[in-house]
């Protein structure tokens, strides 16, 4: 329990810092497991059919590259899900643009999207493992 305060802790100062460190800090949530990534520390959720969610966002001049790595615990471990491109004005997120993802065992999805200077964006990843739901977050990218 006290391993859950503290996890939630660490997600709450990373939302309110505002990723400042882009790709360092990203959260994850499936249902009451949490995992932060903070500096390279990981606090690990107990899945039961998920492997790795690893969600990241880069970008080069305005083209922003959102992508996802995700790894069920089997090799014919059925994912499903969508990967969202959300970006940071007047105080929340809004979706952008969105891509399907589906596979067997893993899956890696890289996609680009000509995006506006001055913007804050990141990716967010809805994702089904053979029927356990998670949510992953990346850090932030301000182009």
């Amino acid at each position: 329990m006290k391993l859950k305060r503290m996890g939630a802790t660490v997600i709450a100062i990373a939302l309110l810092a505002g990723g400042g460190a882009t790709n360092v800090t990203y959260a994850m949530e499936s249902q009451e497991q949490v995992l932060a990534r903070v500096d390279y520390q990981e606090i690990t959720p107990l899945w039961n059919s998920i492997a790795d969610i690893s969600p990241s966002i880069s970008a080069e001049s305005t083209t922003l590259y959102p992508e996802v790595y995700i790894k069920a615990k089997s090799s014919s471990g059925s994912i499903t899900g969508t990967m969202y491109l959300e970006k940071y004005a007047y105080g929340s997120w809004t979706t952008v643009t969105s891509w399907s993802l589906k596979g067997t065992g893993n899956v890696f999805l890289s996609k680009s999207y000509r995006g506006t200077s001055g913007v804050k964006y990141r990716a967010r990843v809805v994702v089904d493992v053979d029927g356990e739901n998670a949510v992953a977050i990346s850090g932030t990218c301000e182009i």
